[in-house]
C-alpha cells in the first residue's frame, strides 16, 4: 500500500492525509459537491466547525433539493446535538425532514472516538481520533467507503431517535 498523499491531488482515487480544520473542510466540501444520492455523517465536536459552514450547508441543501432519492443520515454522539456550532446542520435537518434522518448513538457506542463522512459508497473522510483534526480521505475509494458505511449501518441499527433536535426551535 502506498503512503497517503497530502492535499492537493488531482487523482480522485488517491488517499489523502488531511491535517487541520482547513484541509478537512475543503475535502468535506469536495465530497459533498460530488455527491449524487447518499451522505452519511458521524461527527464529533471538532467536525462541527466545518460541517456548520455556509459552504457545506449549501452543498448539502443543493444535493437534497436536486434529487428525490438524495438522503442525509447523521449519527450523533449524545452531547454533540447540543453544540451551537452545529446549529446550521441541525436547522437543515429540521427543514428537510423527508430527506434527512438524525439519530443518537446507543449507550454502548457513546464512547466511539472517531468520526467520518461517506458519499455514495465511494468517497470518504475518516478521522480515527476524535480529538485530532487529522484524517484520511478520498473521492473515489469504494472499498473503504463501503466499510465505513457498513460500520455506520451497524451503529444506526442500535441507535435511537435524537430528541434534542425536536426542541431546537422551540
Amino acid at each position: 500500500m502506498t503512503e497517503p498523499e497530502t492535499p492537493p491531488c488531482d487523482d480522485p482515487r488517491a488517499a489523502l492525509r488531511l491535517r487541520g480544520a482547513e484541509d478537512c473542510a475543503a475535502m468535506a466540501l469536495r465530497l459533498l459537491q460530488s455527491a449524487r444520492e447518499r451522505v452519511r455523517i458521524l461527527p464529533q465536536y471538532a467536525d462541527l466547525g466545518y460541517l456548520g459552514s455556509a459552504a457545506v450547508i449549501d452543498a448539502l441543501r443543493a444535493l437534497l433539493l436536486r434529487s428525490r432519492r438524495a438522503r442525509l443520515d447523521i449519527l450523533l454522539p449524545a452531547d454533540v446535538a447540543r453544540d451551537e456550532r452545529g446549529r446550521p446542520l441541525w436547522t437543515l435537518a429540521q427543514r428537510l425532514t423527508s430527506a434527512v434522518a438524525v439519530r443518537r448513538l446507543a449507550g454502548q457506542d457513546a464512547g466511539l472516538d472517531e468520526a467520518w463522512l461517506t458519499v455514495d459508497e465511494r468517497g470518504y473522510l475518516h478521522r480515527p481520533q476524535a480529538a485530532r483534526l487529522e484524517a484520511l480521505a478520498s473521492l473515489e475509494q469504494p472499498a473503504q467507503a463501503r466499510e465505513l458505511d457498513r460500520r455506520f449501518a451497524a451503529l444506526w441499527q442500535a441507535s435511537e431517535a435524537e430528541p434534542e433536535l425536536r426542541r431546537l426551535d422551540a
